[in-house]
């Protein structure tokens, strides 16, 4: 059964009539059929489970069915954030063009349909560009005029002061950064709702400053062009696996100027985010010296493994890379690191190596041993000591096979009791006859042989014996070997 945290509903826009609202159905025409946003019920909503097809299918039948698909825009918001970011949506969606780039992760794109259908269909939207922050000479972002901060409208829209944002935050915004995860208490539709967002300042046209919050986002879509940017295989293995592309790509800005950019996905809202390459890196960090090529590492968007030392002196190393999320060289977190990511790589495939491995040598030693339907395959001997007939049969039928003639592991000679043992898939050597009782004790002249000589095991009688047992031999063969002394070699037997 699906969790609340895994659909998504649609907020849908009438674009000619302006009317928001949240969709619950098609109608018969095949227009969205929307219920206001703010008395919406959850259970009454139209819910799609993220990474299946039911969004595929709503979308393509209102193609199908709508006259006008184009007069529609839908956007698709988190179930579980439904009544916070829901709220915040429907307000932004009622006026997309000002807001696109807040919408543009939550934008539905409508599907291609027939030509014939297509061409009553009026010229499609441009894609929303992001805008890019204006740039120095050198490359530095240019810092916000905090004079230009209308602080009384953030309060009134986002319930949030001057105050109530920690000062290193203020400093990343005024810097064209975002601030930590933040609780508003925005107004939407003359009520209060907390919602959780990253915090950034934007320049507006006329000049003002004003507050752009980031939503969390469930992620982001990496199947679709991002400003002009189709991503390949190995790059959304990469923004997965690291957060940061690895290369510099060139974005479509809102004016259709290609711009070589970094792309990243923020860490904590999974908003994906790009940000001209054309940036400043000092030559020091801290306490740490970047030497050229440290620095053209960086610009080119990939990592550097460094040995970085703090303000403090201590030393330890790291790996740095330019962020466009965070608009700065970050520390990489350890498991997003490149060299972890590929020894975890290497690990993972030797481990399914040695166990294709450890399965094809187990299948060798039972194909060795056994016929392909699974019963013993007839041997003719053990250890150059042949079978009689009546052996080979008795082996066959899972009999115990007295072997004589044994030559030891130490070069003598004895005697053993060899069976196949059907939970190993293989025949086993035993030292006494496995199918006699346990409670009564062989009389197998080489019993103790075996064991000491095979075994490493030792009796109170033969504890003393520097040399390797004979057949049949129990205790001490003579005056001299009674008088040998040394450590006992293994457990009793």
């Amino acid at each position: 059964m699906e969790t609340i945290q895994q659909e998504e509903v649609l907020i849908a826009r009438n674009n000619e009539t302006g009317q928001v609202g949240a969709v619950i159905g098609l109608n018969e025409d095949g227009t969205p059929k929307m219920t206001d946003v703010k008395s919406a019920k959850l259970s009454d909503l139209v819910k799609f489970t993220k990474g299946q097809n039911p969004l595929e299918a709503f979308m393509s039948n209102f193609m199908r069915q709508c006259k006008n698909p184009t007069t529609f825009g839908f956007f698709k918001v988190p179930a579980d954030r439904y009544e916070s970011v829901g709220m915040a949506m429907a307000d932004f969606i009622k006026d997309p063009e000002t807001n696109a780039e807040i919408l543009k992760d939550f934008k539905v794109e409508q599907p291609s349909v027939e030509k014939t259908q297509s061409e009553t269909m009026s010229e499609p939207q441009p894609e929303a560009k992001p805008a890019v922050a204006p740039e120095t000479p050198g490359g530095k972002l240019s810092a916000i005029d905090e004079s230009k901060i209308d602080w009384s409208n953030i309060k009134q829209k986002w319930g949030i002061d001057k105050n109530a944002i920690d000062p290193k935050d203020l400093t990343e915004m005024l810097h064209n950064r975002k601030s930590k995860l933040m609780t508003l208490n925005a107004d939407y539709f003359g009520e209060k709702f907390d919602i959780d967002a990253r915090l950034s300042f934007q320049t507006n046209p006329d000049g003002n400053v004003t507050v752009k919050p980031h939503f969390i986002r469930t992620e982001p879509d990496l199947s679709q062009e991002f400003c002009g940017v189709k991503f390949t295989k190995e790059d959304k293995e990469m923004l997965k696996n690291t957060g940061n592309l690895g290369r510099v790509v060139e974005i479509t800005d809102a004016n259709g100027n290609k711009i070589p950019s970094f792309v990243s996905i923020d860490r904590m809202t999974h908003e994906l985010q790009a940000s001209p390459a054309n940036i400043y890196i000092p030559n020091k960090i801290s306490q740490t010296e970047l030497s050229p090529k440290d620095i053209a590492i960086l610009k080119s968007g990939k990592q550097l493994s460094k040995d970085f030392t703090d303000s403090k002196g201590a030393t330890y190393p790291v790996v740095l890379q330019y962020s466009a999320a965070e608009q700065k060289v970050e520390f990489v977190p350890r498991p997003c690191r490149l060299e972890n990511i590929q020894k975890q790589e290497e690990v993972k495939k030797e481990n399914q190596s040695e166990t294709l491995n450890n399965g094809v040598k187990e299948q060798e030693k039972k194909q060795s041993w056994t016929l392909e339907d699974g019963s013993i395959k007839p041997i003719g001997k053990w250890s150059n000591v042949h079978f009689t007939d009546q052996q080979k049969a008795d082996y066959v039928a899972g009999k115990t096979v007295k072997v004589e003639g044994y030559i030891d592991k130490q070069g003598k000679e004895s005697t053993v009791y060899v069976k196949f043992d059907p939970v190993k898939g293989r025949p086993f050597p035993h030292s006494t006859n496995p199918d006699e009782a346990q409670s009564i004790k062989p009389a197998a002249e080489s019993e103790t042989q075996f064991a000491v000589n095979n075994e490493g095991k030792t009796n109170e009688a033969t504890k003393n014996v520097n040399e390797p047992l004979q057949k049949g031999q129990t205790a001490p063969k003579d005056e001299e070997q009674q008088k040998q002394q040394r450590k006992p070699k293994g457990p009793k037997i």
